[in-house]
């Protein structure tokens, strides 16, 4: 997809990953709208941006809030080109001592918010018959194990890549999915994500320590600019950090290793495939 013209909206727009997009976008020739639950911030970066930027307010945990900012978006543009559902929190703990208020804030955000902007604004551009793109952001957590502490994090990441898998499939040929995979990024995730966050989970000397780690993270401009030669070529997985190859390499690995031993191919496997079952009885029915 040529972005020039294009009206894009970016969810978490303000700051990190969905600021370095938002720039990439712009420097392409595209109109971006900035949604953010800080309207302020995003006001103010839109105005530094320049008139092709836009802000809104949005709360991704809320389907009322998705559907007003779909009203205004294309009741001021008619169309949405490429729909970017980035905002995100983290969440560390171990599994056995994760909250489940802290399981549901996690979940609540990472995936319903992102299966909340696909499908509010998804049906508006299915209508449109023009190509467009919904690009959702995973992690390098999609695709592997990357750290102890991270399970629920990782679960909703996870979902992310599922969903969009099948969405792909389910939608009409002028629809593209793509998913961004970013590993570290320089921005305040962490931090901003203890102000939302049901519990208090890291004090200031951890804080402290996660702002260190992630300054050393990718500039969020570079991870921008990868992201949208991906939605460029509507890939549909972006990966960001070339060292999570391994990480991926790594359970693909153990998943062709489990078939072998297990389960190996043969011919006589497809009497199970529940697709050829299908086919085979929709044919019969015919």
């Amino acid at each position: 997809m040529e972005i020039d013209g294009k009206i894009c909206v970016i969810t978490g727009g303000a700051s990190g990953i969905g600021l370095g997009l938002a720039k990439a976008l712009l420097a392409r020739g595209g109109q971006v709208v900035l949604a953010d639950i800080n309207i302020a911030r995003a006001e103010a970066v839109a105005e530094e941006l320049g008139p092709k930027a836009h802000a809104a307010a949005l709360d991704v945990r809320s389907t009322e809030s998705f559907e007003a900012l779909a009203a205004q978006v294309f009741s001021s543009f008619g169309r949405v080109d490429v729909m970017v559902n980035n905002a995100g929190v983290s969440g560390g703990r171990g599994l056995l001592d994760t909250p489940e208020d802290e399981i549901d804030w996690v979940i609540d955000v990472n995936l319903k918010g992102v299966w909340r902007g696909t499908s509010v604004f998804g049906k508006r551009m299915r209508e449109q018959t023009t190509p467009s793109v919904i690009c959702n952001i995973g992690s390098e957590n999609s695709l592997g194990y990357i750290s102890r502490g991270l399970g629920i994090y990782t679960a909703s990441k996870h979902g992310v890549v599922g969903m969009c898998d099948v969405l792909r499939h389910e939608l009409p040929a002028h629809m593209k999915v793509c998913v961004a995979c970013p590993g570290l990024v320089a921005s305040d995730l962490t931090r901003s994500s203890t102000q939302t966050a049901p519990r208090p989970r890291l004090n200031e000397a951890q804080l402290d320590m996660s702002d260190r780690v992630m300054a050393m993270g990718m500039p969020p401009e570079e991870a921008g600019e990868m992201i949208a030669k991906g939605i460029e070529r509507e890939d549909f997985i972006i990966p960001l950090h070339a060292h999570v190859v391994k990480i991926a390499e790594t359970r693909w690995q153990e998943i062709a290793d489990s078939f072998a031993a297990h389960a190996p191919y043969t011919p006589d496997a497809e009497k199970y495939n529940v697709q050829a079952i299908i086919r085979q009885l929709m044919s019969e029915k015919d």
